[in-house]
């Protein structure tokens, strides 16, 4: 596939990254943060950025959420690119609830632009310290759909589905193969939301 045509996506994304930057990252490899930092790049490479087209967000995480730009900072890819290269790695625990959370106030607040689909992509590598439920649950119901990659071997994947939209938005890879998944949550996040069900009356058929 050329590089043009892994461009196009027909709607207008808010893509957000939630980056873990807990100790363990690097215990487990010298590098790893590395290579978390790359897979987010060669992901926003994939998509067009512009005012109009694609926005991207990133937060990064530990004991706390550390905001590193919104949605609203950079329109040009040579920027984004610029400022994920410039993140130090902090070290520390894995709150994943208090990142969703923080990632709903910061990143996707009130309610959608109307046109745009919002999506957020979390990488972790190991358990959280709080719970992921609620937080997950609200910021689903915000209209987020959401990503979560289970990297390397320390994760629960239960805990995973807890976070992600479905089942299909789960995927776990090794730090060394994050680049196999790129393509598929390109495609998916290219797809058009579903239409939120009806809350219309229920029309009830009785057959005699």
């Amino acid at each position: 596939m050329s590089l043009s045509l892994s461009l196009v996506c027909a709607i207008s994304v808010d893509l957000g990254f939630l980056i873990d930057g807990s100790s363990s990252i690097e215990r487990y490899g010298r590098g790893n943060f590395g290579r978390l930092l790359n897979f987010v790049k060669s992901l926003v490479s994939f998509f067009p950025i512009s005012r109009r087209e694609t926005h991207i967000g990133v937060v990064l995480y530990t004991r706390r959420a550390i905001p590193i730009f919104n949605f609203n900072r950079y329109y040009a890819r040579a920027l984004i690119l610029r400022a994920i290269d410039n993140l130090r790695y902090p070290r520390g625990g894995t709150y994943i609830g208090k990142a969703l959370s923080f990632a709903r106030r910061y990143l996707y607040p009130g309610r959608p632009a109307s046109g745009r689909k919002r999506v957020l992509v979390v990488l972790t590598d190991g358990v959280s310290q709080d719970g992921v439920t609620s937080p997950a649950r609200r910021l689903r119901a915000s209209g987020c759909e959401i990503f979560v990659l289970g990297i390397g071997r320390g994760y629960r994947k239960s805990q995973l589905r807890q976070i992600a939209t479905d089942n299909s938005h789960v995927f776990t890879v090794s730090f060394r193969s994050l680049g196999k998944v790129i393509q598929n949550i390109k495609t998916k996040a290219c797809q058009k939301p579903l239409p939120t069900p009806s809350k219309g009356p229920i029309l009830h058929i009785f057959y005699l």
